[in-house]
């Protein structure tokens, strides 16, 4: 039931609230824990609740006249995304970006659901959006490792795909590999 809550102590071991929810039970729940319950459903990878109980905190504010904060705008984004569809998700994302662009976390859903779509390269741009607002933002530099990084160019003037910037591209990655520390007592 949706009143009662459950703990869950994840992987990291802090206590996260899960969610159970049913229809008739999130009308009787105030915002504040229907909002706590639809972000802890969301970190817990609990897309399809999430979004139910997010789009629920949403009408609710809508019918009294408020507008959604662009933070909780991207939350239910990410969760349709990942519950439905991308594409929806997405536009919701852009438009909480759009409200809100000083925000990392909105920048951390949106790249999320880029990297879901399989647009990486826009998923990279938006992290680093996302890090020049907050450089050391944990989401934003987590995924950002997940995702990886390129290089610079060697010959930064030639295109990336150039044959000389591929073999010198592949000969100083070698070089680093190989290279050995530099014993203690010298």
């Amino acid at each position: 039931m949706l009143l009662g809550f459950e703990k869950d102590h994840g992987p990291d071991g802090a206590g996260v609230f899960c969610v159970q929810a049913k229809m008739e039970d999130i009308g009787k729940v105030s915002d504040e824990k229907l909002l706590r319950k639809g972000r802890d459903a969301l970190w817990l990878d609990r897309y399809p609740e999430a979004a139910q109980v997010l789009s629920v905190y949403c009408s609710r504010l809508k019918q009294r006249g408020h507008s959604v904060p662009p933070t909780i705008l991207a939350y239910y984004g990410l969760a349709v995304g990942h519950a439905r569809n991308v594409r929806e998700g997405l536009k919701l994302c852009l438009e909480a970006l759009s409200a809100d662009r000083r925000n990392p976390t909105i920048h951390l859903c949106l790249a999320r659901l880029y990297v879901l779509s399989g647009a990486r390269k826009n998923a990279i741009e938006v992290l680093a959006q996302g890090l020049r607002v907050r450089p050391n933002h944990r989401g934003l530099n987590t995924l950002r490792e997940e995702l990886g990084v390129r290089q610079r160019r060697p010959v930064p003037f030639l295109p990336r795909e150039s044959a000389v910037n591929v073999h010198l591209g592949r000969f100083l990655r070698k070089l680093k590999k190989k290279r050995t520390p530099i014993p203690a007592f010298l």
